[in-house]
């Protein structure tokens, strides 16, 4: 076969000139990005990562998102694989940092997705990114135009943070400091919608706040699941918080 092959090619009657590359993707056959992201986008079935390249979000979001889902962001699990040496452990626990770690099971990971939960009477979270696809879903149906946005906002909040941790040393006193940064993440991309979805979605941030504000002050739970978000705050940030009462 491969003989055949060869001479098969061998009596090809190629042409004696200079090659033309030509572009499959679009009418003009020449290449563009858009026609790359036009391609990449025209079928979710095929393409996975649809919800993220249509998204109206920032780029940069929808290439971190993008490693997010790959478990390709360089947290410290990711760091070892590439031999970088150093401590395994969380920024924010005692646990080994990994994607689904820091992002999902991590304690202050999970009192910010309690209290997003909160704001639409979810009584559970998601515990990685899979399952947030199907609990976004759940508990707050007919929103899809903003579940990707949601995410986003809230891994992006909790990545800046960890990175200020690790690179500036800065410590985060309480988790609802990050609900401050998710809030004007949403709010800032809001812009990116058109005026009618705006209004929507300003309207959720400032439920958002009202659920922050709450569990802050370390106002009685109205529920168990409230309850058990409580007890997830470290020592520290809860007594900080009774403190502001």
């Amino acid at each position: 076969q491969w003989l055949n092959l060869v001479d098969m090619i061998y009596h090809q009657p190629f042409a004696d000139g200079k090659d033309i590359p030509l572009w499959q993707w679009n009418r003009s056959k020449t290449f563009t990005t858009k026609s790359v992201y036009d391609y990449l986008t025209r079928d979710c079935i095929r393409n996975p990562f649809c919800h993220i390249w249509k998204a109206r979000i920032p780029y940069k979001i929808k290439i971190f998102l993008w490693l997010l889902e790959n478990n390709a962001i360089l947290t410290k699990d990711n760091l070892i694989k590439r031999h970088w040496v150093g401590s395994p452990t969380c920024y924010f626990c005692q646990a080994n940092e990994t994607v689904q770690h820091l992002f999902f099971q991590c304690p202050i990971a999970k009192v910010i997705w309690g209290t997003v939960g909160l704001c639409f009477g979810a009584n559970d979270i998601p515990r990685n990114i899979q399952q947030y696809k199907t609990w976004i879903a759940k508990w707050l149906p007919g929103g899809e135009s903003i579940y990707t946005c949601g995410c986003a906002a809230i891994c992006w909040a909790i990545w800046k943070c960890r990175n200020k941790t690790c690179f500036e040393g800065k410590h985060i006193k309480n988790p609802m400091e990050m609900m401050i940064h998710i809030c004007s993440f949403i709010s800032y991309w809001a812009g990116l919608y058109n005026e009618s979805m705006q209004e929507k979605i300003l309207e959720g941030v400032q439920d958002l706040l009202a659920c922050a504000h709450k569990v802050l002050a370390g106002q009685p739970a109205s529920s168990s699941f409230q309850r058990r978000l409580l007890l997830l705050l470290p020592p520290k940030m809860m007594a900080m918080s009774r403190a502001t009462k």
